[in-house]
């Protein structure tokens, strides 16, 4: 997990997806009402720390499930003690006092809390919903999600790869759940889900880049097999991790490819499949661009093929001068643009995206 990843952020990217996605497979599972109710409290309490929504909006199958409660303010256990106070509540998220969320219609809140047992106390809430709720330790909680009747390869995914966050938390290792953990997900399948997922960046590039960032022990061995198995490269030379970045290029997600791929250049920055790849697509994201955000993508490109074309560790000049000539025709430097295609081809005589730049150049001084 990224070191600047910590419990003490308002908002982590994937946690929302991640919780909702456990209360869907608690919703549509076999578990009985009361587990149902437990799991979902659980899991509530767990998002809390890192995805604030729910707090004033919860999601609905947590309405539904008795977990969260929403109550109109004339139904408050203190309403008549206080009319003028409930009565004029602003229309907007307020903190009530006596307990709960307003959130400009209703009152939210929580299983197990002081306002759910004023309710409790007062007769509003009974039966099963008088039941203090069970909130499970965190390992105990993930493998009972992970087992659940509906439980979806992709949970079980995103659950791998946000794992480490309950490890940061300190929470108490439970060795005998955290091995039956790892036989559900430390499996080529599941790593396939893993790796497909856009919040596979969460995760370490290597299992060096663990070790010398002196990452908990538990973490590491989490991540381990995982973290070979996608680097393992194919008779190509290219790595399970590149060939995913190469897809979401043609797929057309830009950035996402350039801060995967810059990522993993910081661990192998002499990785020639990688640069060409991030080259790729900054030079084609730029285009997107206002002016001055453009400019900058193109100068960093300029100096980047500049360095690669002076070092020894690079054998696919060609490409280098050509993504080089792309830049400086995006800054409008033709004499320079089309020096650096010529360029590419003094490295590769046929290479045919240096001679369709050259001879569109061309057609376009013809015209003017």
């Amino acid at each position: 997990m990224e070191e600047d990843r910590t419990v003490k952020e308002y908002k982590i990217d994937g946690m929302r997806y991640l919780l909702s996605l456990s209360y869907v497979a608690i919703d549509g599972s076999d578990a009985s009402p009361a587990e149902k109710r437990n799991l979902m409290f659980s899991v509530y309490n767990f998002g809390l720390l890192f995805e604030r929504d729910d707090m004033t909006a919860p999601d609905k199958l947590l309405v539904k499930n008795g977990a969260c409660y929403l109550i109109k303010p004339n139904e408050h256990p203190e309403y008549e003690e206080n009319k003028d106070y409930f009565d004029t509540l602003p229309r907007a998220v307020t903190f009530v006092k006596g307990g709960g969320v307003y959130d400009g219609e209703k009152i939210k809140f929580d299983a197990g809390g002081y306002l759910w047992r004023k309710c409790v106390d007062k007769g509003i809430l009974s039966g099963p919903d008088a039941e203090e709720p069970v909130k499970y330790p965190l390992y105990e909680l993930v493998f009972r999600l992970l087992t659940l009747s509906d439980a979806t390869a992709e949970l079980k995914a995103m659950w791998y790869i946000f794992f480490p966050y309950i490890v940061n938390m300190g929470a108490p290792y439970d060795e005998k759940i955290y091995n039956k953990l790892k036989s559900l997900v430390l499996n080529e399948e599941n790593f396939k889900q893993v790796l497909a997922s856009k919040y596979s960046d969460k995760i370490y590039v290597n299992t060096k880049e663990m070790v010398l960032g002196g990452v908990d022990p538990v973490i590491i061995d989490w991540f381990i097999e995982y973290t070979e198995w996608k680097n393992v490269k194919n008779e190509k030379g290219i790595s399970r991790e590149t060939e995913k970045y190469q897809k979401m290029l043609m797929y057309g997600d830009l950035e996402y490819v350039i801060n995967g791929t810059e990522r993993m250049l910081d661990v192998y920055p002499d990785d020639e499949e990688i640069f060409l790849l991030n080259m790729t697509a900054k030079t084609s994201y730029a285009g997107q661009l206002p002016e001055e955000e453009r400019e900058k993508i193109f100068d960093d490109v300029i100096l980047s093929a500049q360095d690669a074309l002076s070092s020894p560790i690079r054998k696919k000049k060609h490409y280098v001068a050509y993504y080089l000539g792309l830049a400086l025709l995006g800054k409008k430097e033709f004499d320079k643009a089309e020096s650096s295609f010529k360029l590419a081809l003094t490295y590769d005589p046929k290479f045919e995206l240096a001679q369709m730049m050259l001879s569109g150049m061309k057609k376009m001084e013809k015209k003017d």
